[in-house]
């Protein structure tokens, strides 16, 4: 009787309110998504003409940066043409439109 008043209770309450408290925690949350830089414009897939034989290549969608002197500064991407050959063009500097670029 002294224990039950004390709080101690039984072996059987101590497990069933351990129980109790590890079901009603928090559920722990996600981190947040990363955020877009405000810079960084999203250019969807495209094809473009392949300048040695004319093929269509496609060039993935990719995030592009706006460089202060307009133009846009490209991350090295990977194409594949219709041959199944694949080749990573490196990064750099190009016109800001995509659609005045010749190459990737």
């Amino acid at each position: 009787m002294l224990v039950a008043q004390l709080g101690g209770g039984t072996p059987l309450q101590r497990s069933l309110h351990q129980i109790e408290r590890s079901v009603t925690r928090p559920v722990p949350q996600a981190p947040p998504p990363p955020a877009v830089r405000p810079g960084d414009r999203y250019v969807p897939d495209r094809y473009v003409s392949d300048p040695i034989d004319g093929r269509a290549i496609l060039v993935p969608g990719h995030f592009e940066r706006t460089l202060p002197s307009g133009e846009s500064l490209t991350p090295p991407t990977t194409i594949c043409g219709s041959d199944g050959i694949c080749t990573t063009v490196p990064g750099a500097s190009r016109p800001p439109a995509p659609e005045q670029r010749q190459t990737p």
